[in-house]
């Protein structure tokens, strides 16, 4: 790890930019984050915004010039920044290597997405990060990349799908997934920034847990009896529940002792 434990996290009000900037944080890094808004809550969580338009390059350098960091942690956006155009993504991604390499930084870490081979050309939302990948890669910088699959976020993301709210489910499948929590993209960055020389040139998968709609069902189905049994107990005060439910716990705890 750099004596300088300062990490630059790029779109860091964005779904992973955020949630890296925490995890990074309780690592014990001195986390910077990029934001296009000066009115932010990023101090409110010990991150130091630094406002920036990160896909244009005189405003990413002007914010790496001005800290003097040398630690990035890479976003690529292709539904929004991008615009959702591949060969946008792919040069916002490249002009920000390039930024980077100029601008005399000495670790950079690209979060990609996972299983990348293994999709073919029609799924552009991530097929564009192999290219910056790859210009990464031949762009003389040390690096490390994380490739996160699919974010148990998504399950309840209202910008896009939603489908706890909306009723319809179209974010599942019924083949098992690999999934991952957003935050945990930044505790894997956190290791590779504290071993770069192990990690310099290598790639991670970052998964959490391979599901299935029954799985997803299951714990959706154990939340609702859970806050269905906290709402009554406390706001509702429907005694015959309230009765009920203290029958049945204090049955189980009665088995529990034999």
């Amino acid at each position: 790890m750099s004596t300088d434990n300062r990490v630059l996290v790029l779109c860091a009000t964005g779904k992973v930019g955020k949630n890296v900037c925490i995890a990074l944080k309780e690592k014990g890094f001195d986390v910077y984050g990029t934001t296009r808004n000066a009115k932010n809550n990023l101090e409110a969580k010990g991150i130091k915004p630094v406002v920036c338009n990160y896909i244009d390059k005189t405003s990413l350098t002007q914010a790496l010039t001005s800290t003097g960091i040398k630690q990035v942690f890479m976003i690529t956006d292709y539904f929004l920044a991008a615009k959702s155009k591949k060969a946008l993504e792919i040069e916002q991604g490249k002009m920000i290597v390039d930024c980077c390499k100029e601008c005399g930084v000495t670790f950079v870490i690209y979060s990609s997405a996972g299983d990348l081979e293994s999709f073919n050309d029609k799924v552009h939302h991530i097929k564009g990060k192999i290219d910056v990948e790859n210009y990464l890669k031949a762009s003389g910088l040390r690096f490390g990349i994380v490739r996160p699959v699919a974010f148990f976020e998504n399950l309840d993301d209202p910008a896009n799908w939603n489908p706890l709210k909306k009723g319809s489910v179209k974010f599942l499948t019924e083949c098992k997934v690999s999934m991952c929590a957003t935050i945990d993209i930044g505790k894997a960055a956190a290791v590779m920034f504290q071993n770069q020389e192990e990690w310099n040139g290598k790639t991670v998968d970052v998964a959490s847990w391979k599901v299935g709609i029954v799985d997803i069902y299951d714990i959706m189905i154990m939340i609702i009896l859970l806050s269905t049994f906290i709402y009554s107990f406390i706001y509702e005060y429907h005694y015959f529940e309230i009765y009920i439910y203290r029958a049945i716990f204090m049955s189980w705890l009665q088995l529990g002792k034999r």
